[in-house]
């Protein structure tokens, strides 16, 4: 199979022939049609989201079809369209191997009004939009400020708190704002640099509940007069300093999006039924040739890239 593949970090990566995954009891072989991009897989390549063998396989998202099954599987057959993350074995691949109760790379069945394009783009973004707001416990009612919405993952977490009733206040760089009332934010905030005067001017109270997914951990303490005191920070960048906010009243967590009870098949079933009855829209995801993933993931690690961009493996 065609794979793209780093024999050791901070490696660009290239497209080489790579025996297929071998099948094990318990375990599901996809064939991959779409692989999704996201930042973790250049911080993957970079050494900076742990430990890993090689010759590694990168990416993780992935949309195809279950080729082969192995002894024990029950939650999906041959021939079964599937969407999900495969941590273990990369998704920047023609095939690869999932395992049927492996939580670190969940898996489930692709419904069919969605596309392999869409369903490569939702998870890794919408399961940790989906843990995160969890651990907000935001619901009817909640006020909550999203930092950083108009990436994949702000985007999607501004859809699915407005469907939960809440009232969104959305930060975005300038030029950003598109689409986000559509989204469901009640408040757009235009940043360049610190935005704590503008958010202050656009919402006068601080909010029970915040999702940051760009700001330092000094940017994050230096903001704490947007947090009401009882209330509740998470950033997707784990950067937050847990014991100090305790100190001041905040409950602020480091989130990760495979710790949650959102990466999981329930979450991703949860997504695509949103996907299906309009709850959720996706970016429009551009696509690329699977030979294009090294120069893809250099743009988006130079801060170059921006928007969803799918790999298309078959």
């Amino acid at each position: 199979m065609r794979a793209v593949v780093i024999d050791a970090f901070n490696q660009s990566g290239s497209v080489r022939e790579l025996r297929d995954p071998k099948i094990e009891p318990g375990s599901v072989l996809v064939r991959v049609t779409v692989a999704g991009i996201n930042p973790i897989d250049w911080k993957v390549r970079a050494g900076k989201a742990g430990d890993r063998s090689f010759p590694l396989v990168l990416g993780q998202d992935f949309a195809g079809t279950v080729e082969r099954v192995g002894d024990g599987v029950t939650r999906v057959g041959v021939g079964d369209r599937v969407f999900g993350c495969a941590r273990s074995h990369g998704s920047y691949a023609e095939k690869t191997l999932i395992g049927e109760n492996d939580h670190t790379s969940p898996f489930a069945r692709l419904p069919g009004g969605i596309i392999d394009t869409t369903g490569a783009a939702l998870p890794t973004p919408c399961m940790t939009a989906l843990g995160s707001l969890d651990i907000l416990g935001i619901g009817k009612e909640s006020d909550v400020l999203i930092v950083g919405a108009a990436g994949a993952v702000g985007s999607a977490a501004v859809q699915i708190a407005h469907a939960r009733g809440a009232q969104v206040t959305a930060v975005v760089r300038p030029g950003q704002s598109d689409g986000l009332p559509g989204f469901g934010a009640q408040n757009v905030v235009e940043a360049d640099g610190d935005f704590m005067e503008p958010v202050r001017r656009a919402h006068a109270e601080p909010f029970d509940a915040v999702l940051d997914m760009v700001s330092s951990g000094d940017t994050l303490k230096a903001h704490l007069p947007l947090y009401a005191r009882g209330g509740k920070l998470v950033t997707t960048i784990h950067v937050a300093d847990e014991s100090w906010f305790a100190e001041r009243g905040i409950g602020a967590s480091n989130v990760a999006a495979f710790e949650t009870g959102a990466a999981s098949p329930k979450g991703l079933e949860t997504i695509a039924q949103m996907v299906l009855d309009g709850t959720l829209r996706v970016q429009s995801a551009a696509e690329r040739p699977l030979e294009e993933a090294p120069a893809v993931l250099d743009d988006l690690q130079s801060g170059k890239l921006h928007g969803k961009i799918v790999l298309r493996v078959a």
